[in-house]
């Protein structure tokens, strides 16, 4: 008798959050903040992230957008996570900061590490800053 695969599968209507997930909700937010003056726009890729040993990952990518200059984007992190590990826990890189690198993020634990990256003087500034040029273009 063979076992029947399906059995062995979640069928389930309950969908585990992802880390896009979690960031594509931080996008009204900012476009509220600011009055429209920029956005946050996420790009998600398969690529092989490296690491200690090169991994096959879907990779999530964090712009914040000037619309009003071109669709000008600055990239402000990244996020690897993997097939072999689910959803999280998840790698973070701070793109401000020479690539410093978080590891093993949990769920619980990532919008935290995502806030304090936004929350970063250099990150907030360079924000800050170009929401100001975006605002300037438009005199």
């Amino acid at each position: 008798m063979i076992d029947n695969i399906w059995e062995k599968f979640s069928f389930t209507e309950n969908k585990q959050k992802s880390a896009l997930d979690y960031l594509n909700d931080l996008k009204s937010g900012l476009t509220e903040q600011s009055a429209g003056e920029l956005t946050l726009e996420t790009e998600a890729v398969n690529a092989i992230w490296d690491g200690n040993a090169n991994r096959i990952a879907a990779v999530y990518k964090l712009f914040v957008v000037a619309p009003k200059l071109g669709n000008f984007r600055r990239k402000i992190l990244s996020v690897a996570e993997y097939g072999e590990t689910g959803r999280f826990p998840v790698d973070i890189i701070n793109h401000f900061e020479d690539n410093f690198k978080y590891d093993n993020i949990s769920e619980p634990g990532f919008m935290t590490k995502v806030n304090e990256i936004l929350s970063n003087p250099i990150v907030k500034n360079s924000i800050e800053n170009l929401f100001q040029q975006s605002r300037e273009y438009n005199k």
